[in-house]
């Protein structure tokens, strides 16, 4: 896992209770090797290096994820992860307590958290998330870096734009487009298209202000 906050912690808690991979360890430029992460009855999961030293993994057994949740960082990250090491791996992480149709993409480094319902037809992009408790219906696509916040509700046919986020519990009506680096604020209800680079929030979600790409909010 790339990244040691509170994000990567809730997802080094679904990559042990998948059973599937063994977690190796958390990557980060700013604590010391060694420092604890993340615990469980049995192991105590530490830094094992920075981002330069992901040059050090080339096995094919060897996969990342970006453990942050900030959309413009898991960006930044990746593309220098790719500088350092080209043919590095990424995984996708769905929940075991997810619910997820047999016919959606999910792209590369993307996760999909506890709770979650995907319906049939949606497209995720690489490095998504897909927080706690959403439910994402039928034939939407979210592009690339982008995500929700927990228990967001997408009707049918939403289109999210590359860098955009949906705040926790806002709900999406059917056939809506978000525009790129676009975030909704918490509990609305967005009703129509939201255009690239801006701030929705209400209900019905009204343009508050502009946005930059590398704000928080």
């Amino acid at each position: 896992i790339i990244g040691s906050g509170a994000h990567s912690k809730v997802l080094a808690s679904e990559i042990i209770k998948l059973n599937r991979y063994e977690l190796v360890g958390f990557m980060d430029q700013y604590k010391r090797k060694n420092t604890v992460i993340y615990k469980t009855d049995k192991k105590n999961y530490k830094i094992i290096g920075k981002i330069e030293d992901i040059k050090n993994y080339t096995s094919d057994k060897i996969f990342g994820i970006v453990g942050v949740g900030l959309n413009y960082q898991r960006e930044k990250i990746v593309k220098q992860v790719e500088l350092i090491n080209k043919d590095f791996k990424w995984i996708s992480i769905i929940s075991k307590d997810s619910l997820i149709s047999s016919n959606i993409i999910i792209g590369e480094g993307s996760l999909v958290m506890s709770g979650c319902i995907i319906n049939t037809g949606t497209k995720l992009g690489k490095h998504c998330i897909i927080n706690t408790g959403s439910i994402i219906e039928h034939d939407n696509i979210f592009a690339n870096y982008t995500s929700t916040s927990p228990r967001v509700t997408t009707g049918g046919n939403v289109t999210v734009g590359k860098l955009s986020c949906i705040g926790i519990s806002s709900a999406v009506s059917h056939n809506i487009k978000i525009g790129k680096n676009t975030f909704i604020g918490g509990k609305s209800f967005v009703s129509k298209d939201c255009d690239d680079n801006f701030l929705y929030a209400g209900i019905p979600a009204k343009k508050i202000r502009s946005r930059s790409k590398n704000e928080k909010l």
